[in-house]
């Protein structure tokens, strides 16, 4: 999919590629397990869900902390990479591997905060980022 930055330059970008099987039923406090192949043309068009966690809901509607609020819709089938490549394809680019922060109970690699468009467009870096369990679901250690 081709995207448009803020400044109006252009970005090639593939959301949601599978990096893991689903963390469903039996998978669910289990290490992830590789992604099972696909055939045929992966729709990577669409941001992916995120990972189940809290809503931050003490300040209400208040942007600044709605801001930090997942914008997409919650699931434990969330184990994703997105891919955003700056037009024209730089050669030799850097790439940057974006890891959301929130404590390990919260977060997002699709935050309008952290717009991967700008950041590949205006640093010419390829940018990568990835959705990961976060609360009990990711962090739960019982022995």
């Amino acid at each position: 999919t081709t995207l448009e930055a803020p400044s109006g330059k252009k970005v090639d970008a593939w959301m949601g590629i599978p990096y893991a099987q689903p963390p469903l039923g039996p998978l669910r406090f289990r290490h992830p397990r590789p992604a099972e192949r696909w055939t045929g043309v992966l729709n990577a068009t669409k941001p992916p869900n995120s990972c189940v966690q809290i809503v931050d809901t003490v300040f209400g509607d208040f942007p600044g902390a709605t801001m930090w609020n997942p914008n997409t819709p919650l699931s434990e089938d969330c184990l994703y990479i997105n891919v955003v490549v700056p037009r024209p394809r730089p050669k030799n680019a850097a790439v940057m591997l974006w890891i959301f922060g929130g404590s390990f109970y919260s977060g997002t690699a699709t935050l309008d905060v952290y717009d991967h468009r700008t950041l590949a467009s205006e640093e010419n870096v390829i940018v990568v980022s990835l959705q990961y369990r976060v609360a009990s679901l990711g962090f739960l250690f019982l022995g």
